[in-house]
């Protein structure tokens, strides 16, 4: 399956989920992101993850625990390479929106507009709120 088509089923998978943290059965920003590492890099990570926290501040804890301050920190981590700028974010590349709560949402490029999970459903949103972006596939 080509790069589009992988990521608008994987996408479209996630969404389709009700939203719940910390399960990849349902789905919340963070279950959507690693969906879409593991379907453009053929890792595991949804699995390794499933079950760390159950809610918004549990998932904030297990950030701290592992030793990440965010998510940013995390996904460089997990990745093994730096985040690249906003502006370099390519389709189906993850990213990391800052939105007006002030929390960071793990989010898809789809070109000029990037999709993150809420508990209200999906949210597109501009490169003003994009604060990095990491390659992948």
């Amino acid at each position: 399956m080509n790069r589009f088509r992988t990521v608008e089923a994987t996408l479209n998978a996630e969404l389709a989920k009700p939203y719940a943290y910390g399960t990849p059965e349902k789905s919340d920003c963070f279950m959507m992101g690693c969906a879409l590492v593991d379907a453009l890099e053929g890792t595991q990570i949804a699995g390794k993850y499933a079950g760390a926290y159950k809610t918004l501040a549990g998932a904030q804890r297990a950030l701290r625990k592992r030793g990440f301050r965010s998510l940013i920190d995390f996904w460089t981590a997990e990745l093994g390479r730096p985040s690249v700028s906003a502006a370099g974010a390519r389709f189906g590349d993850l990213v990391i929106l800052r939105l007006a709560d002030g929390a960071e949402h793990v989010g898809v490029c789809l070109a000029t507009r990037f999709v993150t999970k809420t508990e209200k459903g999906r949210e597109d949103h501009g490169l003003s709120d994009v604060v990095a972006a990491f390659h992948l596939g």
